[in-house]
Order: structure tokens, then C-alpha cells, then sequence
């Protein structure tokens, strides 16, 4: 008991002592002045940073209207209130204060901008005032108490949380010597795209380095593209393979480097999807190269260069409607696989031929494929099915090169649009009833034994 009140004393969870100086302590004339955007330093940082967590621990203190997160030899987060009184409250409260259990340690200053530029929103950055693609909740935690401002970090429940909320939750955090509640989330949320990899059969390759846990070991949301046939390679046909691995937000080709590009995607998650199942795959005969840039984002090009199929050798796809990631609904369609002989097709006219689909490949620059064996019919809307090739380097060559072509619509106002994908599933030569040879592919009928459920 002291002065007629009881004290509740714990262990700390925190290794260390952060200084943590009062308002008016003004001895350090250098520090920039107090402003409305606080620089948070996360000191061992055992788990992943993103926009979700620190949005999660600073809105309970005021608006926030922008996050952004720097990540050099340390890791460091910007983030801009609605005024400077907000501001000095979250750091009071936050400085010295622990993200999770005994780990991710707070240092929390005023930062010298006065207003923050968000240039897209994704894991490592966020306009609140201005949510472009994507947006998903932060889940309430199971509320047990702990000193720390999101509790413990558990590896076991990352597959199954992932989302955030408008005003980021209560966190019951209070400064001082009172018993914090670890509420909000119990583990760090995953970007959208991040619990993707995980929900919706990732390929083996995927993930295997990171454990099973979804977090990208890219610190870049940006790829440089080697060792492309520049004679039937542009922007479109590089953005249908990307595509598949994540959004895609623009491509550059370097004047500089025959061969070569930039290409910008919406995470960095989808960054390491892209070298894990794209690098050293053939590609028209060469090997393609994918590592992650120095640079953090692709600036507009208002006059790029011409590519020699004329096309230009810059283009943005931020509102692409053919990224296929842009919602939860469209996300959840997609089956994410490596390279593969066999592709999946679908989007068809509900009437398309094996012959029809084999002479647009052809048109397209693709070799003929081997076999084409098209799904029991299943809607009236549209086709789909499994088609293969006897080399890997075709089958990627012929994505490439057909991924979102047109198909007339004798029935409609709009074209269709072939959609391909890699598929785990070859086509098996016994699946076919009454299959017939045209040229070097055989056409089957139907392909009763594959599963076409798992793409529609």
C-alpha cells in the first residue's frame, strides 16, 4: 500500500531503458521542433514492420493521416497526425514502449517534414486520406494483458489474421506504471496480398525460405528484369508474366541495358513471389534474371523511347483492370504455381474449339501447342481448360505472348480476353475420350479428370 492506494508491481518485458524526456526539455537545441509528424526508430526488431502495425499502435492517440516507413541500416517510420497536439500525445505515450513482448522497442521524436508524400499505398506506406487500392482491417486481438503495445508474437495465428480497422482499434495503453492490455492484434497483420500467399495455394517455392510465414525478405517493392529477347519482348507481354505473382504497378525498359527492365509491383511481398518462381526460368531461348533494385518506386516517364515493335518502353498499369490482385474477390481466384509445361485457360467464348485456341496461339508468335483439353462445360458465359506444350521455355513464351489477348464476341458488344495462368495439373493423355490429331497437338474433347473448380 502507499498513500491508501494498492501498487500492482510486474516484470518488464523491455531489455533496456529509453530516455524518455519531458515536453519542455529543450537541452538539445538541435532537435527539430515539434511539429504534427513523429519519427518512430524500431531498436531490435525481431518481427515485421508494416503500415498495419504502426497504424495500430498510433491511432489510438489521434488521426493519423499518413505512414510512411524507411528501411536503411535501421528501421524507421514517419507518421503524420491531424495536428501537432495529437502528435505530442502519441509520443508521450509511445517512446520507450515495446511493439511486442520483450521486442521492437520505440524511439519516438519529432521528425523534421512537416507533411508527408505518399506516392502509392501499400505495405511500407499509406495515405489515409487518399486509400487508392487496397484496404483491409486490423483484427481485435483475444484481449490478454501484456506490457506491450500488441502483445505477444505469434507465428501460429499469422495464417489467420489479417485485416484493419477504420480507427485502428483500442489499445488500452496508458504511460506510467499501469498494467498495459495487449489488445489490437497479437500478431503483426499481413498485407492482403501477403495472407494470399498463404490462403490460396502458394507454390512450394514461394515461401519455403521465409518458413511459412508470409513477410517479404525484399526491402524494395521494385525488380530488374535480365536477359529478354528484345525483339518480341515489351511492356504488355512482361506485365502477363508478372501479373500472375502480384499487381503490377509500372514497367520501364533501360535504354542503357539491351535486354533489361524495371518493373514496379504492389508489395514487396509480391516482389520476392515474382524472383522466387520467374528468376533463371527460359524465356524465348534465354534464362531470365530477376533480382530486387535499389530503387524504391518507378517515376512517370512522360516521353519514353521506342522499343523495336514500336510500342514504348515505359507504361503504367496502376489502374490495369487485368492486375489481378485489386480485390479480395478477383485475389482469391488465383492459384499461384511456378513455371510449368501445361497452362491454364479460361475466359473463353463459351463455344471456343481446341482448333480456334491453337490457331490464336500460332497468330501470336506461340509454337503449337501439344495438347489442348478443354473442361466439361460448366456455365454458359465462357470455356475453359488446360492446354501443353512439350518445353517449359514455350509454355512461358506462348504466356507471354497470349496472356490478355482479344477474342471476338459474335454475341456481345465486348471482346473476351484469354486469360492464362501456370497449372500444376498436365493433361493426361487418358482423361480423353474421342481426342483427334491436328498438326503436332492433339485435341481432346473434354478432360473429365481435371478438377476445372479450382480455377472457376
Amino acid at each position: 500500500m502507499f498513500a491508501n492506494h494498492r501498487l500492482k508491481v510486474n516484470y518488464s518485458t523491455s531489455k533496456r531503458v529509453v530516455h524518455r524526456p519531458l515536453e519542455n526539455d529543450n537541452q538539445h537545441s538541435e532537435l527539430p521542433p515539434e511539429s504534427r509528424v513523429l519519427m518512430l526508430t524500431v531498436y531490435n526488431a525481431q518481427y515485421p514492420i508494416t503500415v498495419d502495425v504502426i497504424h495500430q499502435i498510433t491511432a489510438k492517440h489521434g488521426r493519423v493521416l499518413r505512414i510512411v516507413i524507411l528501411r536503411k541500416t535501421r528501421i524507421q517510420a514517419m507518421v503524420e497526425f491531424k495536428n501537432t497536439e495529437e502528435a505530442r500525445t502519441a509520443k508521450r505515450h509511445l517512446n520507450g514502449a515495446d511493439i511486442y513482448s520483450g521486442c521492437c522497442t520505440l524511439k519516438v521524436e519529432f521528425a523534421r517534414p512537416t507533411r508527408l508524400t505518399v506516392t502509392r499505398n501499400d505495405q511500407d506506406s499509406w495515405d489515409f486520406e487518399n486509400p487508392l487500392l487496397l484496404s483491409t482491417s486490423l483484427n481485435e486481438s483475444d484481449g490478454r494483458g501484456d506490457i506491450s503495445l500488441l502483445g505477444r508474437f505469434e507465428r501460429s495465428r499469422a495464417r489467420h489474421e489479417s485485416s484493419r480497422s477504420v480507427n485502428g482499434g483500442g489499445f488500452g495503453y496508458h504511460d506510467g506504471f499501469i498494467k498495459q492490455n495487449a489488445v489490437g492484434l497479437s500478431v503483426p497483420p499481413a498485407s492482403f496480398l501477403d495472407q494470399l500467399a498463404l490462403n490460396y495455394h502458394v507454390s512450394r517455392r514461394g515461401l519455403d525460405g521465409l518458413n511459412g510465414q508470409p513477410y517479404a525478405r525484399a526491402s524494395t517493392a521494385v525488380i530488374m528484369v535480365y536477359n529478354m529477347d528484345m525483339d518480341h519482348m515489351n511492356c504488355d507481354r512482361l506485365f502477363n508474366l508478372l501479373c500472375l505473382y502480384g499487381n503490377v504497378v509500372r514497367i520501364k525498359f533501360l535504354r542503357t541495358k539491351e535486354g533489361s527492365a524495371m518493373a514496379q509491383m504492389g508489395d514487396n511481398v509480391s516482389v520476392d513471389r515474382v524472383i522466387t518462381n520467374l528468376s533463371e526460368v527460359p524465356l524465348m531461348g534465354n534464362a531470365l534474371s530477376i533480382r530486387p533494385s535499389k530503387q524504391q518506386l518507378i517515376l512517370d516517364v512522360p516521353k519514353p523511347f521506342e522499343l523495336p515493335d514500336g510500342t514504348p518502353s515505359f507504361k503504367d498499369y496502376s489502374g490495369c483492370r487485368e492486375n489481378r490482385y485489386i480485390n479480395p474477390d478477383k485475389a482469391s481466384k488465383n492459384r499461384i504455381y511456378p513455371p510449368s509445361h501445361t497452362l491454364h485457360y479460361w475466359n473463353c467464348p463459351p463455344n471456343y474449339t481446341p482448333e480456334e485456341l491453337r490457331k490464336l496461339i500460332v497468330e501470336c508468335g506461340a509454337s503449337p501447342p501439344r495438347q489442348i483439353a478443354p473442361f466439361p462445360r460448366i456455365s454458359d458465359r465462357s470455356s475453359s481448360g488446360l492446354v501443353e506444350w512439350g518445353t517449359k521455355d514455350e509454355a512461358v513464351t506462348a504466356l507471354a505472348l497470349c496472356n490478355h489477348q482479344a477474342i471476338p464476341n459474335t454475341e456481345g458488344r465486348y471482346p473476351y480476353l484469354l486469360k492464362l495462368s501456370f497449372s500444376s495439373s498436365p493433361v493426361n493423355d487418358r482423361a480423353f475420350s474421342g481426342s483427334k490429331k491436328i498438326g503436332s497437338s492433339t485435341i481432346g474433347k473434354s478432360a473429365a479428370s481435371v478438377d476445372s473448380s479450382e480455377y472457376e
